[in-house]
């Protein structure tokens, strides 16, 4: 996610003018207005931190597409993306103090970066205690899956039988997980790491190179589905604070560690699923702004022609409000110093 100083610095610039462009101060008469006028004819930006390509990507058009609807005057919401290595980083510390708090710009970053500003402070120009939440369209919930051919089928198994699983390296949840079972679980899964992505993974277990792997849950139903329909993969352990609906029976980290210690690193490393799709505001945004757009978040996550372009999109919607963010946020930023020493 950090690039090199020098490629920060450029990328930082080019990212202020694009602020400077688009956060532009509204006039006083704007300022005076309702809330309900201010919207009226007005350009809502919307800044993704990925590519546009990525399941951040889809989320954030989809959402753009249906949400203005819901907004007094509905206004127009381009969508615009912070793609690149450290892309999610740079937006969440442009948000911090370069952008007019008028409530035309918001923002989706990655899962990580609540968390990161504990882990990397060194990069977190950012607080997010401070940042306005408007809702969170859905967790995301990395997973270590077994494929059917696999001596061990569950975590207890994995503490008696070997399990070879592939990663794409050290950095990856795809290694995470089942390094963190290793430490404090007991388990004796066997990481194999090199491989490009999760199609690769897959591919991997069906040729019979390795027997299981990590990553999102929803990147097998999008990529593989007929691996679950066919009952030849199944997960054993989600790194997320609450279960998959989808996989109710299949325990979380958390619940998986016993040692008091490791259970708040585990919850810790856990908690950024519960970031997944979230939605925020810079601080400073006048009250009756944020209300007019976490209620237009609120009516679009209950949405028919929302709900039918998301499950058309194959994105999972599991709403969170703006109380329970904020609730996590205080949280998670409050974990121990020495918890957070152990985490890195």
């Amino acid at each position: 996610m950090l690039g090199g100083s020098g490629f920060r610095k450029r990328l930082a610039r080019a990212v202020f003018l694009g602020f400077a462009s688009l956060g532009l101060p509204q006039s006083v008469h704007a300022q005076t207005v309702s809330a309900e006028e201010f919207y009226k004819g007005k350009v809502m930006t919307f800044f993704v931190g990925s590519g546009e390509g990525g399941s951040f990507g889809i989320y954030g058009q989809v959402l753009a597409q249906h949400m203005s609807r819901h907004l007094p005057g509905q206004p127009r919401i381009i969508v615009r993306y912070f793609g690149g290595q450290s892309g999610g980083l740079t937006l969440a510390n442009q948000m911090q103090g370069n952008v007019t708090p008028d409530g035309l710009t918001f923002a989706m970053t990655q899962q990580t970066i609540v968390p990161a500003q504990l882990i990397n402070p060194q990069f977190a120009q950012y607080d997010a205690r401070t940042w306005i939440w408007i809702g969170n369209m859905a967790p995301i919930r990395n997973m270590l899956a077994v494929y059917h051919t696999a001596k061990a089928q569950s975590v207890e198994e994995a503490k008696v039988h070997e399990v070879i699983v592939g990663a794409t390296g050290p950095s990856s949840p795809t290694y995470i997980l089942p390094d963190l079972l290793n430490k404090f679980a007991g388990t004796k899964f066997k990481i194999v790491t090199g491989y490009k992505g999760t199609a690769d993974l897959n591919l991997a277990m069906i040729r019979g190179e390795i027997e299981g792997r990590g990553g999102s849950w929803l990147s097998i139903e999008q990529a593989a589905p007929d691996m679950i329909h066919n009952k030849q993969i199944r997960p054993i352990a989600f790194a997320s604070m609450t279960r998959d609906p989808s996989n109710p029976d299949t325990p979380t980290l958390p619940e998986l560690v016993n040692d008091p210690m490791h259970k708040q690193v585990a919850e810790f490393v856990s908690s950024e699923s519960e970031f997944g799709r979230s939605l925020f505001l810079p601080p400073n945004v006048p009250a009756d702004r944020v209300e007019l757009l976490r209620n237009a978040f609120t009516a679009t996550m209950k949405d028919e022609a929302f709900l039918a372009d998301a499950k058309r999109a194959q994105m999972p919607i599991e709403p969170m409000s703006h109380e329970k963010m904020a609730e996590i946020t205080k949280r998670v930023l409050s974990t121990p110093p020495h918890i957070v020493e152990l985490a890195k």
